[in-house]
């Protein structure tokens, strides 16, 4: 195959005009055989596969947590606690900013100014990706849980049981029908 190359190399400077096949198998020599650079494809889809799954976990995870912190907020009735009443201004600012601005500013802003010392950009962009996909994910999550009827909560305390058995057992069986579908689309097309 190297022989061909240099064959058709020598052909192209020398002014000769060569083929379609000709100049498509140049291209594709110099773009993925030459000097072995199939490798860094290859090492590429590996990082962009890691990357992915990362920050799926942590967008799936933080998604979880600022839904039930501001699920328990809205759903609190006569004693306000103040730690969720701060959480939830804190998750609030934090669904809309990131809901807010596009990714590319979301990366940029967090590769340029907040890690810029830094150069793992493979950390950086996991990083980015998942806080990203988990403002997505708490609403989608949210949502969810606050379409079961506020009587399956009142069901659940009367028969005894605390908040969390009553979210655990009831609330979240329900609210999984609901957020099952749109949770694939809004991961995926918050990461990629």
């Amino acid at each position: 195959m190297e022989e061909l190359y240099e064959a058709l190399s020598q052909m192209a400077t020398s002014g000769e005009k060569l083929s379609f096949a000709q100049n498509f198998f140049m291209k594709f020599y110099q773009a993925f055989l030459y000097n072995e650079r199939w490798k860094l494809y290859l090492g590429g889809v590996g990082t962009t596969l890691l990357v992915t799954a990362c920050a799926l976990i942590l967008g799936i995870l933080l998604g979880i947590i600022v839904a039930l912190v501001r699920t328990a907020h809205d759903q609190q009735k006569s004693r306000k606690s103040i730690l969720l009443g701060i959480l939830n201004l804190i998750f609030k600012i934090y669904v809309t900013i990131i809901r807010g601005t596009p990714m590319m500013v979301q990366l940029l802003i967090m590769g340029m100014v907040v890690f810029s010392s830094s150069r793992n950009f493979t950390f950086v962009g996991t990083l980015t990706l998942g806080i990203n996909s988990g403002a997505y994910v708490s609403e989608i999550i949210r949502g969810g849980l606050m379409a079961v009827d506020s009587g399956q909560m009142e069901a659940g305390r009367s028969l005894g049981l605390n908040y969390m058995t009553t979210m655990i057992h009831i609330i979240i069986p329900q609210a999984i029908k609901s957020v099952l579908p749109a949770m694939p689309d809004a991961v995926w097309d918050s990461i990629i």
